[in-house]
């Protein structure tokens, strides 16, 4: 997750042809389980938005994108699918290449068979109190700075703003939970619950982010897919991002090793809630997101202008800061990529230990949170040594950094994007 220009969701259109008559839209199929379903139709009304457009490309299989995205609503899902027409699919079909093919089926029984013995283990139900506990911890952080903010000293002020954006950055953790709806297992309570979470916390509209998200979590690194690689123009992670080798010499990204942390983070952050996210929540008539950043410019109010803005652009090195470390500096794809390899391949762990767990919000596992999305976050720790065997047992690699070399990474890769760019001809 990185601040982004990304627009709000757009759904196909049925296009017109020279007569101004309306032509029927092409048909779309979706592959699941050997089968292609025709969600022609069901497109156009999908819940979550365009984000099944990338599953009726050629040979893309979205068998393990349901399987997670919808871990929560499988009866649901199946119910659905079984309304659609369908037609079975050949080896051919689902990928050209026999060997690839073969290899892919493969890595698909064997993270199932994983899914299906974390899921009898309890690995996807949600733990009440672990949630209550990490809310009320950030409140009460918030808290403290709050009454810190009282003092005599510049210091002390100086160390309650601290506070406040760390606990805002601590709820970015928190709602990213109920985002994935994993924090009380019910899709409608954690929608509401991640509405006044990322509303009253960071004053931005929950379902935006969520769509957007979602693409994210589709494809990671994948050009033209994952909006997190649309940054332009305060920065660039790589140059395959860049159509015009104009935008990548201005002088925001040709000094983005500098000015990442310190400048671009909070542009995009105050880009977000000052404009594309109320936005977005209005015209889409979410008025629960709108009240609840209401309610956070309420808490503007209280605390003043200065330790607003000094807090949230605390807050915005802290979350995007880390954010970057985990997808970044690694290699983006253009091409069909199995679930497994995406997660493993376009995502990266850093430092599994209790503090940077602590931290990070447990979004230092993110290869196995790509891989089970729903599952609560707090229980990657638990399943990081399963998951690596999974890897290495189809000779994927599974990347861990220390948080050191993840900042390291992250940093030198900006400044290699920026140098590459500087030379880039037209």
């Amino acid at each position: 997750m990185a601040p982004t220009s990304q627009k709000s969701d757009h759904r196909p259109q049925q296009k017109k042809n020279d007569s101004n008559s309306i032509t029927a839209p092409a048909k779309k199929e979706i592959l699941c389980d050997g089968w292609y379903y025709d969600v022609t139709d069901f497109a156009r009304r999908h819940p979550g938005g365009s984000i099944i457009e990338y599953y009726t490309k050629n040979n893309e299989d979205a068998t393990l994108a349901i399987q997670q995205f919808h871990q929560r609503s499988t009866a649901r899902v199946k119910a659905i699918l079984k309304s659609f027409k369908r037609r079975p699919a050949t080896d051919a079909d689902i990928n050209p290449d026999p060997e690839k093919a073969k290899r892919h089926r493969a890595m698909t029984e064997d993270f199932t068979k994983l899914y299906l013995e974390l899921e009898k283990e309890g690995m996807f139900k949600p733990s009440y109190i672990h949630h209550v506990y990490r809310i009320v911890e950030l409140f009460g952080i918030a808290y403290i700075g709050y009454l810190l903010l009282f003092s005599q000293s510049y210091m002390i002020k100086l160390l309650g703003c601290a506070l406040i954006g760390l606990a805002q950055g601590r709820s970015g953790w928190v709602q990213h939970e109920s985002g994935h709806h994993s924090m009380t297992g019910n899709p409608k309570v954690d929608r509401i619950l991640h509405a006044l979470l990322f509303g009253v916390c960071l004053g931005l509209s929950s379902t935006w982010w969520r769509r957007g998200h979602n693409r994210h979590h589709a494809m990671p690194q994948r050009l033209k897919h994952d909006v997190d690689l649309d940054t332009l123009p305060l920065l660039v992670y790589n140059v395959q991002v860049v159509k015009n080798p104009k935008q990548g010499k201005n002088f925001i990204v040709q000094n983005q090793k500098y000015l990442f942390l310190l400048v671009d983070t909070l542009i995009g952050t105050l880009t977000w809630q000052l404009y594309l996210h109320p936005k977005y929540a209005l015209r889409h008539g979410y008025y629960l997101q709108l009240v609840s950043m209401a309610v956070h410019y309420v808490g503007v109010y209280y605390i003043g202008f200065w330790a607003w803005l000094v807090s949230t652009w605390l807050m915005s090195i802290y979350l995007f800061g880390n954010f970057a470390l985990s997808h970044s500096h690694l290699p983006v794809t253009n091409e069909p990529t199995h679930w497994l390899e995406y997660g493993l391949l376009h995502t990266a762990d850093v430092e599994q230990s209790p503090w940077c767990d602590w931290w990070m919000g447990y979004l230092n596992y993110q290869i196995e949170h790509h891989l089970f999305p729903t599952m609560p976050q707090f229980r990657h720790p638990k399943i990081h040594h399963r998951v690596r065997a999974l890897a290495e047992k189809h000779g994927i690699p599974y990347y861990v950094l220390s948080y050191k070399e993840a900042l390291y990474k992250t940093f030198k890769n900006l400044e290699e994007v920026a140098e590459e760019l500087k030379h880039m001809q037209a």
